[in-house]
């Protein structure tokens, strides 16, 4: 074989390993990152009273599992929308092994303290009256999460041909974390409501009673839940009467009201925030039971509130009220269904989030003597903050007129 020969296969093979190699080393990397990367352990850093075992609990991946970016993205969600952090941050860092990685979990913890106050006054139904609400709870007893919180409702009648007067006492404790289980939830309570109503068609009703709560939930899937609910009012005072769609006047009484009730309940619920939600949307079905929440105007069967952001304002389409899912709370007066649409107000002084909004809607009230549906409609207005000095803070007017006049 001569020197020439052998120069050439030389550079024939030269030239096959370069053309070799970038596939080499392109396989070399996809099976890097085909390789999975597995979870050694679920920390915590920025809690200082909260336990990191009730945090990592919102996390539904353990050591040894493989890691899931959606779990990640879904567990930061759930722990966004509770109060008792300002600000989560998911990372990850190396392992001990190769392909091994440490999640870190990195909050700013809240108040463990939060009030609540509403401000509003509302013509609707032919009765002007002024609406006062307040809540105070501790929202992290033992650093697990847990919450003890006492909430008040006035409505106070000021003038008008109707009538519509309440009054609504709550105390409630919740274990978000029931039996030290991620997926299980309670919630028992006690209760004090007095309520007397009167329209201009003839419909009345009034109730004084006292009532015991005690509820068990269990979540399904990653946002989903389902909850069973008994309440038990010890002394039944209660008396009804309104006109139905045949025209003809029902009078009800204890006798035809149960002293015990249950409830069950199937929602879900993806908002990234209760007060201020951005994004997201809140499900809740109800059958069954029994329903005086501490909701100025109570809520229905069925609530439904989705938010997205759009020309720098976010808008929100309400059906049922403002939603109380899972076992959070929330005030507030509103009508059946309502468009809201909500401007946020820069942050700064005393008022650390806010937003003013305006919301028309409209509510089914009942029927009249002739069995025709008595509904009306109107507008809400107000401004919904965040503050340092007295908590959260929601001021509004609500205006209604009788859709039949």
């Amino acid at each position: 074989m001569t020197t020439k020969t052998l120069t050439l296969r030389r550079i024939a093979v030269a030239a096959l390993l370069s053309w070799l190699a970038p596939l080499a080393t392109a396989q070399t990397e996809q099976t890097i990152v085909e390789q999975p990367l597995v979870v050694q352990e679920v920390v915590c850093a920025g809690n200082l009273i909260t336990s990191c075992e009730f945090i990592r609990d919102h996390l539904y991946l353990e050591a040894g599992e493989v890691l899931d970016e959606e779990q990640i993205r879904n567990a930061e969600l759930r722990l966004s929308a509770l109060r008792n952090f300002t600000s989560v941050n998911f990372r990850l860092e190396k392992g001990a092994a190769r392909g091994a990685v440490i999640v870190v979990i990195e909050v700013e913890e809240a108040s463990p303290i939060v009030r609540e106050w509403l401000l509003g006054g509302s013509s609707r139904a032919d009765a002007q009256r002024g609406v006062f609400a307040g809540r105070i709870a501790h929202q992290n007893l033992f650093g697990e999460g847990k919450i003890l919180d006492l909430a008040a409702v006035a409505i106070v009648p000021i003038a008008g041909e109707a009538l519509n007067e309440v009054y609504d006492v709550a105390l409630r404790y919740v274990d978000p974390q029931l039996f030290g289980s991620n997926r299980y939830f309670g919630v028992a309570g006690v209760r004090y409501r007095k309520r007397q109503y009167e329209d201009i068609y003839g419909n009345f009703g009034s109730i004084d009673a006292g009532q015991f709560e005690l509820t068990i939930g269990r979540r399904i899937a990653d946002f989903s839940y389902l909850s069973l609910g008994v309440a038990y009012r010890p002394d039944n005072d209660w008396v009804a009467g309104r006109w139905d769609s045949d025209g003809d006047f029902v009078i009800s009484g204890p006798e035809s009201f149960s002293n015990h009730g249950l409830t069950l309940a199937y929602g879900w619920n993806t908002e990234d925030d209760l007060y201020f939600p951005t994004r997201g949307s809140t499900f809740q079905i109800n059958v069954g039971g029994d329903y005086q929440p501490n909701e100025p105007e109570g809520r229905t069967h069925v609530q439904f509130r989705t938010t997205w952001a759009a020309s720098g304002a976010y808008w929100t389409f309400k059906l049922g009220g403002d939603p109380s899912p899972e076992y959070r709370s929330s005030l507030g007066e509103s009508q059946l269904a309502a468009l809201s649409y909500a401007r946020p107000v820069s942050p700064g002084g005393i008022i650390q989030r806010g937003r003013w909004y305006i919301e028309p809607g409209f509510a089914i009230k009942g029927f009249t003597s002739s069995g025709s549906v008595f509904y009306e409609y109107g507008l809400k207005a107000g401004f919904r903050a965040d503050t340092r000095l007295f908590g959260f803070v929601d001021l509004y007017l609500l205006g209604t007129q009788d859709g039949r006049r």
